[in-house]
């Protein structure tokens, strides 16, 4: 184990970096309202402590915004930043913000996060996105040599999209997390049904997005290569999953502990009706079809600039502060037609080497590249199907499996160098 660890130096030296670089940074990242919220709700960690069921709903409860939240809203991001508030001794915030009011209104509420709790709230966020790149890159090295795997980790690790949405006191730190976690938890020599339960249950607790994971997670214990695949273990496995997925949610979510059926309705309901009101405020009330919904993906994971935020209600207080942060070089880079094509086509070509060279690997690298396949298609049919909004957040949870498929498809050229560096080489000492 040691010797393996030493063997890949270089992406500690990789984790090491980009930890420095995101906590450098953190401060210039654009202040987003939902952070507020995030803020504001984390009350419910000290409240957790001292009286879990007053975070509780029932059918008689009073629908305060505290409530809608908890039934809208999946509550680890709160929790982080709870813990973060606690360690710190930092207090709260006296109101959430309330995006009818203005900027200035929301200031004299006290919505706005002076800056030392603002970075406070981020920290963990923020120290979650390494961690998750750290274990990314040991999922994907048991598939990729050790250039195209590099390639993949600085794509993923210096994307605009993950340096900007991850480092906010906001769900997708966790969410990345919790995705990162369940590729490295399928792609175990010896895979565990708890593992990938409990991957499964920080991914949902995050956003609502980690339940696209269940598929993959059930097929990748039903074909277990050094298991029996009767059929009543493969149901026992795939009951471990989620029994320890619905413990794990269950225990996170008081919201759910008096009346568990009613607070699901509600939680559905309230769902729903926000939806309609941000169809009708940003689509005319429309969901968009297949189509634009893939251009949706295609704009946003490769081409448009990282959105600051998803409606314009505040950017003029934060255009300096925009304006900074984009003039930091990784910040913007690749983020053009250009830039996106190039990294779109290197992405398809991906596939394609995966349909010319699956037949030739070992039957370990043959199960992983399916469940990768597996988790990217459930992640990519889940968001184009029930997140009908084009915000580029949404579509965040796609990035490392896009990271992934981008370093699969330098594997052609990657070869080719090493073959051409090898080549040199015996020509160089047959000449001496």
């Amino acid at each position: 184990m040691i010797n393996e660890l030493k063997k890949e130096w270089i992406i500690h030296v990789i984790f090491l970096f980009l930890t420095l670089f995101y906590l450098w940074g953190m401060d210039f990242v654009p202040f987003h309202p939902d952070e507020s919220t995030q803020i504001f709700m984390s009350e419910d960690s000290f409240d957790f402590i001292k009286d879990p069921f007053s975070l509780s709903y029932s059918p008689d409860s009073d629908l305060s915004s505290k409530i809608i939240y908890r039934a809208i809203d999946m509550p680890l991001t709160r929790y982080l930043i709870g813990f973060a508030r606690f360690i710190t001794k930092s207090p709260g915030l006296q109101s959430d913000w309330d995006w009818a009011l203005t900027w200035k209104q929301n200031l004299k509420t006290g919505a706005f996060p002076s800056q030392s709790l603002l970075k406070t709230a981020r920290i963990i966020p923020t120290l979650l996105i390494p961690l998750s790149i750290y274990l990314f890159y040991f999922s994907i090295r048991k598939i990729l040599p050790k250039p195209p795997a590099l390639i993949a980790v600085i794509f993923l690790g210096l994307n605009p999209l993950i340096l900007l949405h991850g480092r906010r006191a906001m769900a997708e730190s966790a969410l990345l997390f919790g995705i990162t976690l369940f590729l490295w938890s399928v792609t175990r020599d010896r895979i565990k049904s708890v593992l990938i339960g409990v991957a499964i249950a920080i991914a949902f607790n995050a956003k609502q997005t980690g339940i696209f994971l269940i598929p993959a997670g059930i097929i990748a214990v039903c074909v277990l290569p050094d298991e029996d695949q009767n059929l009543k273990n493969m149901l026992g496995r795939i009951a471990v999953i989620m029994a320890v997925f619905m413990t794990i949610t269950l225990l996170l979510n008081p919201y759910y502990w008096k009346a568990p059926f009613s607070a699901i309705i509600f939680g559905f309901q309230t769902r729903a009706h926000l939806l309609d009101l941000q169809l009708i405020d940003h689509l005319g009330g429309y969901s968009p079809n297949i189509f634009r919904q893939v251009l949706n993906l295609i704009s946003n994971v490769f081409i448009l600039p990282p959105a600051v935020s998803e409606i314009d209600n505040y950017l003029g207080p934060l255009t300096r502060q925009i304006q900074v942060y984009r003039e930091i070089l990784p910040h913007s880079w690749g983020r053009n037609l250009i830039g996106g094509s190039i990294q779109l086509t290197i992405f398809l070509s991906g596939f394609y080497v995966f349909s010319r060279r699956y037949s030739s690997h070992s039957k370990a690298i043959q199960s992983n590249l399916i469940l990768i396949l597996i988790t990217t298609l459930s992640l990519v049919i889940g968001i184009l199907f029930f997140l009908p909004l084009p915000w580029q957040r949404y579509f965040i949870p796609l990035i490392p499996l896009v990271a992934f498929w981008f370093g699969y498809g330098l594997l052609p050229l990657s070869e080719a160098i090493k073959t051409t560096l090898v080549s040199r080489k015996t020509h160089t000492d047959q000449s001496r």
